[in-house]
């Protein structure tokens, strides 16, 4: 319960720098990544409509209320070399559009324009392939 809470007042902006005690518990200590990691987590909560599970159904619930509040932000754990050779790319292929988009000057773009976005093309082919041999020696 104090992990929850602890994790549930962070999402709300209630406290900034705040300890979570994931410690405390077997439970909360094997779910620390699931719960306040980055990881996107799906909470199940099993509930009884018998009279004589009152109590366990609305501590159920309570807890799922204040598990709901918790907001993690999943990420893509990806290489950084790997990154910036996609970004690379990326922006290789959307300056290849834009020149082959308006040849000539047609649509508003100078000669001179177009031979800066030809030198920077080329300027991320070289760093791009710089990239790829120093992965290659790496290996």
């Amino acid at each position: 319960g104090n992990v929850i809470e602890k994790l549930a007042d962070k999402a709300m902006g209630k406290t900034k720098n705040i300890v979570i005690p994931y410690r405390d518990s077997k439970l909360t200590r094997l779910l620390q990544n699931a719960l306040g990691g980055s990881s996107k987590t799906v909470m199940i909560c099993a509930i009884s409509p018998a009279s004589s599970n009152y109590e366990e159904t609305l501590s159920t619930l309570r807890y799922a209320d204040r598990a709901k509040r918790i907001k993690n932000a999943a990420t893509i754990n990806e290489n950084p070399q790997d990154k910036l050779i996609r970004q690379l790319r990326e922006e290789n292929e959307k300056l290849r559009q834009m020149v082959g988009q308006s040849p000539g000057g047609k649509d508003g773009v100078s000669p001179e324009e177009m031979e800066a976005k030809a030198s920077e093309i080329a300027a991320l082919e070289s760093a791009l392939q710089e990239m790829q041999k120093s992965f290659a020696e790496r290996l």
